[in-house]
């Protein structure tokens, strides 16, 4: 949506930042239109994420001319390893999502789905990408401590659903972002190969939207007949501003991203979240406030202080 040319690996810093907080924003509404939608099924809002979504990214790649045979080789040619992971991964990562959304609210699954930023320390010593800090490592403690002041530890309730469902969400999101940064990395190190015209931003989002169909369609695609037009209406609304417009926004941040300078202006999310959660269902703990907070901020320090 910056550049339609493929070779153009990165974008105005500015604009990068102003992109990924938009985006979290528009995905903090999530929560809010699962709610509306919660007639039907999980794997069904699933569903009607990947139609409407894939629908408004078509016609984003009709308009900036990626539907071209060298533009799509080129781009499997480069990622196609990535390019599979993440269409398996992200329909996990809304599913889990919307189960989490489903049981434990708006505010604790958004909450629980960014301590991705807390595995993505794990899988940076894994991988060996980044040595790991004391600070990191402090870091670390201060989300489990979130964690387990949101599941309300000292009730005695430190496995339940909700919980797990959330947090192997958060991990799923890890493996989804570490695969993105992968490609993007190696879009800037190739640039030169780069040759074809195309903007890839929309295309990894289509990409994802596309899988969100293959996935969701044999098991919810039956709820489709009964949809009225207000559920019409919100599904169009969900596949606009929280799956087209925000994953690319989010593309278009990721790309120009250094250590989580920019990534961390999409934790706004679950900020949008709770304030959802506070208007809508007048249902908001304290604890989740001071959890989810321990949380952010053991993600924004990850994010300033990693090496």
């Amino acid at each position: 949506m910056v550049s339609i040319k493929s070779k153009k690996t990165n974008t105005n810093p500015l604009v990068s930042k102003i992109s990924m907080f938009i985006s979290g924003i528009c995905m903090g509404n999530v929560g809010l239109l699962v709610t509306f939608l919660s007639g039907y099924s999980v794997y069904t809002i699933a569903l009607l994420r990947g139609i409407f979504g894939t629908l408004f990214l078509t016609l984003f790649m009709v308009i900036q001319k990626s539907f071209s045979k060298e533009f799509l080789k080129e781009s499997f040619k480069f990622h196609w390893k990535f390019l599979i992971i993440i269409g398996i991964i992200n329909p996990i990562v809304i599913l889990l999502y919307f189960i989490s959304i489903t049981i434990s609210g708006y505010s604790i699954a958004a909450f629980l789905l960014y301590t991705s930023g807390i595995y993505l320390l794990l899988l940076l010593i894994i991988t060996k990408e980044e040595k790991v800090s004391k600070v990191n490592l402090i870091s670390f403690s201060l989300a489990i401590l979130g964690v387990a002041i949101i599941m309300e530890f000292w009730n005695g309730d430190l496995i339940t659903p909700g919980i797990l469902v959330g947090v192997f969400s958060g991990l799923a999101l890890t493996i989804l972002v570490f695969s993105k940064k992968k490609i993007y990395n190696k879009r800037i190190q190739y640039q030169h190969n780069l040759k074809s015209e195309g903007n890839f931003d929309t295309f990894l989002s289509w990409w994802s939207t596309i899988f969100l169909i293959l996935m969701f369609l044999p098991i919810g695609g039956s709820e489709l007949l009964r949809l009225s037009l207000i559920d019409i209406i919100f599904s169009l609304i969900l596949g606009f501003f929280p799956t087209a417009l925000a994953f690319t926004l989010y593309n278009v941040g990721l790309k120009n991203d250094t250590g989580g300078s920019i990534v961390i202006l999409s934790y706004f999310e679950p900020v949008m979240a709770t304030i959802n959660t506070a208007i809508f269902l007048k249902n908001l703990s304290i604890f989740t406030i001071v959890g989810g907070g321990l949380i952010l901020l053991a993600n924004l320090i990850i994010f300033k202080y990693s090496s």
